[in-house]
């Protein structure tokens, strides 16, 4: 950023530390430039003369437009300057060197959406001000005499249709930070919901955890305090699920869905589901059993039954033929 000229008072100038300076007042052929009564320059026949060693090639002097300057400005070189032409005329500067004001800070307060805050700060300085803007609106400002402690700036969001600049001034500068509600607001994590199947033997089960996903959302398996895995995905469109296999075992297991603002989970015990299925399995094996030993039964007595009869004929036959 360049200088600035005060319109209140014309012979203030403003710039930032590192920019250039430079004098209104041309001198075309003989001239003086001093700082506080002392000369720190001289122009004698379209010649210019630096005789101040504390600016050396900082302090320069255009030939063609007779201005004096001032590049890499730093704070020591704040003051009175006068420019004098060889017509005895003369005008009087009194320079201030500002630092550029910091870029903001944005940090959460409440992160819940129905009741989603944040803060923007500031490193203080002279004259600094600190304001929350949208749409073009000035919503909240605060600026104070105390250098020593950081500025700050709360913000209630209450609106999601555009975002929200925190902004730092002071005299020569200005940095904004653009601030979106989605980023900094959330909604309650969904609960999660546990689906059950058999996995293969009587005491082994697989347990489906899905969660609807959302940004930020962390799904994960634990017990006894332990996290056994963990899933997260930044594709918003697909639910997040997690599986887990077990076999019997005394332990709860509780699948979790967290983000930054809740906490949700389910929690299930083997006894719930695996040995649920277990006990179906069992059964199943007692029953076909049962019908195998029935048949078996049934063909065994059908047997004996043939060779009873088989035992008849043949005795009625030989007494026939005895006969």
């Amino acid at each position: 950023m360049g200088v600035s000229v005060s319109s209140a008072q014309s012979n203030v100038l403003s710039s930032i530390v590192g920019n250039v300076v430079t004098f209104p007042t041309a001198v075309k052929e003989t001239g003086f430039i001093f700082k506080a009564g002392g000369v720190i320059a001289k122009v004698v026949n379209h010649t210019c003369y630096i005789t101040s060693d504390s600016y050396g090639a900082r302090l320069q002097w255009g030939d063609s437009t007779g201005l004096f300057s001032i590049t890499d400005l730093r704070k020591g070189d704040v003051g009175e300057y006068r420019v004098q032409d060889s017509h005895g005329g003369s005008k009087t500067y009194q320079l201030a060197v500002w630092d550029p004001v910091p870029r903001p800070q944005v940090s959460s307060r409440n992160k819940m959406k129905s009741t989603c805050s944040v803060q923007c700060s500031v490193e203080n300085g002279r004259e600094v001000t600190l304001s929350w803007h949208r749409e073009g609106e000035t919503l909240s400002h605060t600026s104070s005499p105390n250098l020593s402690t950081p500025l700050s700036l709360p913000l209630e969001i209450q609106e999601y249709s555009a975002p929200y600049s925190c902004v730092a001034t002071n005299p020569v500068s200005n940095k904004t930070v653009l601030v979106k509600p989605e980023e900094h607001c959330f909604e309650s994590v969904s609960k999660p919901h546990i689906e059950t199947s058999a996995a293969g033997g009587s005491r082994r089960c697989t347990l489906q955890c899905s969660v609807q996903n959302g940004r930020e959302v962390t799904l994960s398996w634990s017990t006894e305090g332990e996290t056994l895995f963990h899933t997260s995905n930044p594709n918003l469109n697909t639910p997040l699920s997690l599986t887990l296999e077990i076999q019997e075992s005394n332990f709860t297991y509780s699948c979790v869905a967290t983000n930054p603002v809740s906490e949700e989970r389910a929690a299930y015990h083997p006894s719930q589901v695996c040995e649920e299925h277990g006990i179906r399995s069992h059964d199943a094996v007692l029953y076909i059993m049962f019908v195998l030993r029935l048949v078996e039964f049934v063909l065994v007595t059908l047997g004996v039954g043939l060779l009873i009869r088989l035992y008849k004929v043949l005795t009625q036959h030989r007494q026939v033929h005895l006969s």
